[in-house]
């Protein structure tokens, strides 16, 4: 049995790793907006698991993670820096590396936003920059705060033949940003998609063919916010498609 036809039979359920509850909102109303009925989204936070990870990822057609704490720079090898205004979350990250060695191991198709990316980043062997303003200050703003769908910048995509540079390469890309953390070394296996105006890796996607292989892929923006525009929701869409779980 193929792994789209035993996400299809399991009910294909979408989980969301978030922080807390009310931090998923925005991500079950994007999922929603491309089609996938609210039954079918299961919000995972550290305080709350109604299953262990493997047993979760199991019955399900797609995970995505969303934007929240830092990722403890234990993880990368790294001390924290002190001046890095580091706001960290141990258990959340325990609960979504547990996630995605079940999703790897099932081939479960990934959506990284924001911390998301930097998550999968790290998990798969890359490091971060632990404090833009700090570590690689630049006239680019990257943690524009006025409001969610604030834009803040354009990216530029890679043309490297990724399904995921081609989607955003159909017009410019303009985003919203809220981080002060990046990516400083791209894990091995990861291509570039899109880089900001001061190149930062803005969007990645895994290597290799997603049809037969692990469909990842990650922004370090919030779509979620901006799915009244076109390209965004696209980006969304394609997520609940390799999921196979849209009533689209």
């Amino acid at each position: 049995m193929s792994a789209s036809m035993n996400r299809d039979k399991n009910g294909g359920r979408i989980l969301v790793a978030a922080g807390f509850d009310e931090k998923a909102a925005p991500y079950v109303d994007a999922l929603k907006a491309v089609g996938v009925p609210a039954e079918r989204i299961v919000v995972l936070t550290p305080g709350a698991r109604p299953g262990v990870p493997a047993e979760l990822v199991a019955g399900a057609a797609g995970l995505v993670l969303s934007g929240g704490a830092d990722v403890a720079p234990e993880r990368y090898g790294e001390a924290p820096r002190p001046n890095a205004s580091l706001e960290v979350y141990p258990e959340r990250d325990a609960l979504e590396w547990e996630l995605l060695e079940a999703a790897r191991e099932r081939r479960l198709p990934v959506w990284g936003v924001c911390r998301g990316l930097q998550v999968v980043n790290v998990f798969l062997g890359g490091t971060l920059w632990q404090d833009l303003p700090s570590q690689l200050p630049g006239p680019v703003p990257h943690e524009v705060l006025t409001t969610p769908d604030t834009l803040a910048h354009t990216v530029r995509p890679v043309t490297n033949g990724t399904a995921l540079a081609e989607r955003l390469s159909r017009e410019t890309p303009v985003v919203n940003s809220r981080h002060h953390q990046a990516v400083k070394d791209l894990a091995p296996g990861l291509r570039t998609a899109a880089l900001s105006p001061d190149g930062l890796v803005e969007a990645f996607e895994l290597a290799g063919d997603p049809e037969r292989d692990w469909w990842v892929r990650a922004v370090q923006w919030h779509p979620e916010n901006l799915v009244a525009m076109a390209l965004h929701r696209a980006l969304w869409a394609d997520f609940v498609s390799a999921a196979g779980s849209s009533d689209e």
